[in-house]
This record gives C-alpha cells, structure tokens and sequence, in this order.
C-alpha cells in the first residue's frame, strides 16, 4: 500500500505568500496600511482582476489573448469621447461594454474560423487597435467633464470604499457560482483538456470559445473605467501592460497555462498579490522600474511550478493504475 503525499495547492501557496508579504511590510513599513494606500492597493486589484476574470476562461479553454491592453485603451478612449460629446456614464458605459465585445469577439472569430494560434492573432489584433487608435486620436482626449471623473471620486461608499472594489468584489462572486455549477464551464474545461474529445461528446468547440471571448471583451470595459476615471485627460496608452498583469494573475493563480484546469478565485488571489508588490517595493525603498522585472520573475516561477504540478499529477496517477506485483 503506497501512501499518498498531499502537496499545498497553487492558491495556498498565493494566499500563504500574500500573509507572509503583509507581516513582513508589518514590520519594515507599518505606512503601507494606511487607509489611502490600502484603497489604491484595492482599485488596482479591481482592475486586474476584472480584466483576468476572462482572461481565466480564455486560458482555461487552451488559449490566451495579448491584445487585452489595447482593447482597454480603445475602450476607454471611445467612452471618453461620448462623455465629451455629452454622454452620460449610464449611456457610454454600455457602449463601451459592446466595443469591447466587438473588438475581443473579432478575435475569437478568426481563431476560430481559421484555426490559427491565438497568440498570434491576438499579437496581431493587438497591433491593429493600437495603431487604428493612434491614427484616429491625437495621443488624448483632455478636458474631459466631471460626468467622466464621477465613477472614480463620487462614488466611495461611506466616502472610503471605491465602487470599483465592489462591482469586482460582486463579480467574484458571481464567477464563483459560474465556474462551479455551470454547463458552461464544464464545457471550456473539457475544451481545454482535449478539444477533440471535447468535439466528439457534442461541445461546440466554435461557439464556446466565441462566447468566452464576447464576454472577455465585455468586462474589459469595466477595467477601463477604471483605468481611464482617474483624471480629465485619458490618454492612448491607458491600457498598456494590462494584458501581462492579467495573464501574471491568472498564472500566478494556479491556471494551467495549458488549459484544462484553473479557479477564479486563484485569479483574485494572484490579482490581489500583484496588486501589492508594486506599492510594497516602494515602500521599502525599491524603484518602481523593478516592478515589471519582479512580475517577469513571478510568471516564470508560476509557470515552473505549474509544469512540476502537472507532471507531479501525471506520475500520481500513472502509478495508481500499475498493479502490484502478485496481482
């Protein structure tokens, strides 16, 4: 009888390091939580996390999506427009919700009717939005009126907690039901796991991954409101780097980068641990520009420790299936 060794999954071992990282800034840097810090810590883990919310379905389905940034940049900028135009925030926030569908949905549309890498397609996409954005607005939109600034310093519940935290304090939970009790769900899982097989039990390969993309595109709207409220001016570069932010939390979150397997609430926890490695580093003293080499170095550790879980998995399982010798 052989005996099984149990191994901390990927989300204890985020939420293990986010406890570790807050008692050790404890103690070298008590500033760090004081209530300003702590609710711009909370806006910036709103964003990414919102943002990797789809970005969770779409590597769980075996695929991924690097033009999120300057979808959210579009976005933003088309929304910024409106409101100048004399659009309400009730008014260009759908509508910013249907560009980035349209925009995340053309993306979907040719990896799944061409059957090309989505990497490659997005690379690609993403080239062409930014370039389009570029062409058409002069760097920014300025001046913008108070209707633009609203969402993010008018709507604090009891004048501290940004609305923004809510609305992705809300929409945790409500992917937290989606990912466990859906059909939905069990069908990009079986997709991500193996696509043929997935095809030959029924799944619409096609449509599946269009839907995951439509409703990718369709969050990201929320992420750039809240990137782009923060001030009248919104520039063409809103969005930059998003898209890797996105991508470190969903991996850091315990993702298969493979697909097939990963948890929402992963996602939070790793959102959430990005999140606080950028005003931490300052706070003890360490230049910003350090903060995209840490997260560089945190995607590679991730997607290490995923390949050894994996493997680790594979052996498990392979060896339960070898009969014992007199069987």
């Amino acid at each position: 009888m052989t005996k099984t060794r149990k191994t901390l999954s990927a989300e204890a071992v985020v939420g293990l390091l986010i406890i570790a990282v807050l008692i050790l800034l404890m103690f070298i840097a008590p500033g760090f939580f004081s209530i300003q810090n702590i609710m711009q810590v909370m806006r910036v883990f709103s964003y990414t996390f919102i943002a990797a919310i789809g970005m969770t379905m779409i590597f769980i389905s075996g695929n991924t999506d690097i033009s999120f940034g300057a979808v959210v940049s579009v976005i933003a900028i088309v929304c910024a427009g409106l409101c100048k135009a004399g659009l309400s925030f009730a008014a260009f926030l759908p509508l910013g919700i249907l560009a980035g569908a349209f925009l995340c949905g053309i993306n979907g549309l040719i990896i799944t009717k061409f059957g090309l890498p989505a990497m490659v397609v997005t690379l690609a996409t993403s080239q062409i939005y930014f370039g389009a954005l570029l062409l058409v607005v002069d760097g920014s939109i300025y001046n913008l009126p108070a209707a633009w600034t609203w969402f993010t310093f008018e709507t604090n519940l009891f004048g501290v907690l940004p609305l923004c935290v809510l609305i992705s304090l809300v929409l945790l939970v409500i992917f937290l039901f989606f990912f466990k009790y859906s059909t939905f769900m069990k069908n990009v899982y079986a997709i991500g796991n193996n696509q043929q097989a997935a095809r030959n039990v029924g799944i619409n390969v096609e449509k599946t991954l269009m839907i995951i993309y439509l409703i990718s595109g369709g969050l990201l709207a929320f992420s750039a409101m809240i990137l782009g409220t923060n001030g009248n001016r919104v520039t063409c570069t809103v969005g930059t780097n998003l898209e890797m932010n996105a991508i470190a939390a969903v991996i850091v979150g315990g993702t298969n980068p493979s697909g097939g397997a990963g948890k929402i609430y992963g996602t939070a926890l790793g959102a959430l641990f990005l999140a606080i490695v950028s005003p931490a580093l300052v706070f003890i003293g360490i230049n910003t520009y350090w903060t995209n080499l840490f997260t560089g170095i945190i995607i590679v550790t991730a997607i290490i420790a995923s390949v050894i879980r994996t493997k680790m998995a594979e052996k498990r399982n392979s060896s339960k299936i070898i009969p014992e010798e007199g069987e």
